[in-house]
């Protein structure tokens, strides 16, 4: 399991206004380039991710990238809309710093779709062009391009997942955050998702959604790599269906908002899985 220190650089500024922002409210008085080189060097460890607001806004990012290689993190990821990275140039900066990981947030696969949901005009084409620029990088870079499964996006996630794929990916999340969308509703679109990222080689994982519901494809659950405690604000509880299920030690059940807004009649217990045993050991 690759555990990443987090280092939160301020809810603000940030160039999208999406409507489902999940990442978790943090104290922002503590985000002063001197606090934050400090945050670095308390306990560090070998992987570091940079969130909140936006990091690529903040004039000293690469000030910031550059102290943490000299702390000794060995991986550093930053956590963007990557609509700062249609500008080559401040692209080659970053990496120059010294990060080349990178998480980059689709909401669609076209801009009415996208530019609706982060309230943003022109936010999917500086997003999509800083997605080609690190394409067209020939310096080793890894990017992984995070999928919030929303009520207005699921029946566009397989084109979606097929967009992302145009440009040199290395991973794929989909985020399930939206307690006014049932899983019954999303998942033949998750599945097909998940099936197109595989027919093309690409990995894929999930966030946000049960064991039960997962039956077959659990090996996708993001928790089993990632862990349970994450940036993204999430509050969950079991349901009736679990204490019969075999993961019901490893599985942290459903988001209450969503067992509130529909019960627990889509679940039902994992009585075996070929998975099981696998994925026990990794947690």
């Amino acid at each position: 399991m690759l555990k990443y220190k987090e280092i939160f650089l301020g809810n603000s500024p940030c160039n999208n206004k999406c409507l489902h922002c999940s990442i978790r409210e943090k104290d922002s008085s503590k985000t002063d380039l001197s606090s934050i080189l400090s945050s670095l060097k308390e306990n560090p460890e070998e992987n570091v991710a940079l969130y909140g607001g936006d990091p690529t806004l903040r004039s000293d990012l690469p000030e910031i990238i550059r102290e943490a290689r000299r702390d000794g993190y060995k991986r550093l990821k930053i956590l963007t809309n990557g609509r700062a990275f249609s500008d080559i140039q401040f692209l080659g900066q970053i990496m120059k710093a010294g990060c080349n990981l990178f998480e980059i947030t689709l909401w669609g696969s076209n801009p009415s779709l996208h530019d609706h949901l982060t309230q943003s005009s022109g936010s999917f084409r500086e997003t999509v062009r800083g997605l080609e620029n690190l394409a067209g990088l020939s310096e080793d870079r890894f990017v992984c391009v995070r999928i919030p499964v929303c009520k207005e996006n699921h029946p566009d996630l397989e084109n979606c997942v097929s967009t992302a794929l145009n440009f040199s990916i290395n991973r794929i999340i989909l985020s399930f955050h939206d307690s006014r969308l049932s899983f019954q509703q999303a998942l033949p679109h998750i599945n097909n998702a998940i099936n197109i990222s595989i027919f093309n080689r690409i990995w894929v994982q999930t966030e946000g959604i049960p064991f039960c519901i997962m039956q077959g494809l659990e090996q996708h659950i993001g928790e089993i790599l990632a862990g349970l405690n994450t940036i993204y604000a999430r509050t969950f509880q079991h349901h009736n269906c679990c204490i019969q299920c075999i993961y019901k030690d490893l599985c942290p059940g459903v988001e209450t908002g969503y067992a509130d807004r529909f019960g627990d009649k889509e679940f039902s217990p994992v009585m075996e899985s070929k998975y099981f045993q696998d994925i026990r050991t990794l947690l």
